[in-house]
Parts: C-alpha cells; structure tokens; sequence
C-alpha cells in the first residue's frame, strides 16, 4: 500500500468515528432535554400544587375571618335588641 493510500484509509476511518461520536453526542444531548423537560415540568407541577394549597390557606383565612366579623355582627345585634 502507498502512503496516500494509507493516509486515505486512516481520514476515512477517523470519519467513521467522528461520525460515531456526533451520533452519540445527538443522542445524549436529545436525552438530556428530554430529562430536563421532564424534571421542569415536575417542578412546575409541584409549584403549581403547592400554589394551590396556598391559596386554599388563603381562601380559608378570608371566610375564617368574615365569619368572625359576622359572629361579632351577630353579637352586637343582639346586645342592642336585649
């Protein structure tokens, strides 16, 4: 074999594994996203749910304290009717 030969052989073979190479590096960068994309989304549903929770808190504490007021309504009410 000559050189040029020998030197064609050997780019086509560093092709081959360069290729490999950017398949692999496809193929773990498209896993990546998909493991963040996943992970994002079960922060956002964990955020979300805890959003809701908190709101129900807050909901809660609205009525606890309206029922409040209209018990002290109530009350007066029927001090002045007494």
């Amino acid at each position: 074999m000559t050189e040029k030969t020998e030197q064609v052989e050997t780019e086509a073979k560093l092709k081959a594994v360069q290729a490999k190479l950017d398949t692999k590096l496809r193929h773990e960068r498209t896993n990546l996203r998909r493991r963040c994309i996943v992970s994002a989304n079960v922060f956002d549903e964990i955020h979300r749910k805890a959003d809701i929770e908190k709101d129900i808190h807050v909901q809660y504490n609205k009525i606890n304290e309206k029922a409040e007021r209209l018990f002290k309504v109530d009350e007066e009410i029927k001090d002045l009717i007494d």
